[in-house]
């Protein structure tokens, strides 16, 4: 019988892409998400917030091109889109590997749907909201007809492309295991046809490795389309609030009370 490891003896990173994305996930928690919150409070000048908006969405955007590129250069997809460097708490969030592109809208959306009164700005201020500059403060106040328009165009074309990038992982999955399943048969009655499974493997593969591309593209898509909708302030607000739930989903004391939820099997 054929051994796995030597039918999945494809070319690895020599760099896991989980020691990249520890690294990754520590700046944004140490140093970005830090500076990108002093940079809205009222004692810092105006003109150094644009600058570290945009250093934020460029980390993001870089760690999709990093994705990108472990994906088309390494062979190794199969171990992005089931990522075992995911706890627990990240992985109801995962679509294709990584953070549903539908979080990004919903988070754009609690801004939008948050209506804002000046009259009840002290409760904010009492919230998390104190020391900062009250163009932040009221970024999200009173929403522009044409941003409104804006999220509602991202909205409608997230729900034409989740669904088709999720049928074509569905057939290249159904493809994988019929034609690997079936070549994997066969050499279990014939001699020589160790050469049919890897070939089936590698087209299959790259029918799969196409479709994360297209979801990561997505993402990235979603990302700059909501950066290119805000003012400055307001996208100050949105990477600051996803940048917090990333970082939040990888606290140790909130993992360790998840972990030690008890399950309950009636028998």
């Amino acid at each position: 019988m054929l051994k796995a490891v030597s039918l999945f003896g494809r070319k690895k990173t020599i760099r896991p892409f989980k020691n990249f994305y520890a690294e990754w996930i520590e700046t944004l928690r140490t140093t970005l998400l830090p500076v990108l919150r002093q940079s809205m409070s009222s004692n810092s000048p105006h003109h150094h917030l644009p600058t570290h908006v945009d250093t934020v969405h460029t980390h993001f955007q870089s760690y999709y091109a990093a994705l990108d590129l472990a994906a088309s250069s390494h062979n190794d997809v199969a171990q992005l889109l089931y990522p075992d460097h995911r706890n627990p708490l990240e992985s109801p969030f995962l679509w294709l590997g990584d953070l549903h592109p539908y979080l990004f809208t919903n988070l754009l959306r609690s801004f939008l749907n948050d209506d804002f009164d000046l009259k009840e700005s002290g409760e904010r201020l009492d919230l998390g909201l104190a020391g900062r500059d009250w163009n932040v403060v009221t970024a999200w106040g009173s929403p522009s007809t044409g941003l409104t328009s804006r999220v509602e165009q991202i909205e409608c074309g997230l729900r034409l492309m989740v669904p088709a990038i999720s049928a074509r992982f569905r057939d290249a999955q159904k493809g994988f295991v019929e034609r690997v399943g079936a070549e994997w048969g066969r050499s279990e009655r014939e001699e020589g046809a160790k050469g049919g499974i890897e070939e089936a493997l590698e087209a299959e593969m790259d029918e799969m490795t196409g479709v994360f591309l297209d979801a990561n593209r997505l993402r990235r898509s979603v990302l700059s389309d909501i950066m290119g909708a805000t003012s400055v302030y307001q996208a100050a607000l949105f990477l600051e609030g996803l940048a917090q739930f990333i970082v939040g989903l990888r606290d140790h004391a909130l993992l360790g009370q998840f972990e030690r939820c008890k399950m309950v099997i009636n028998s």
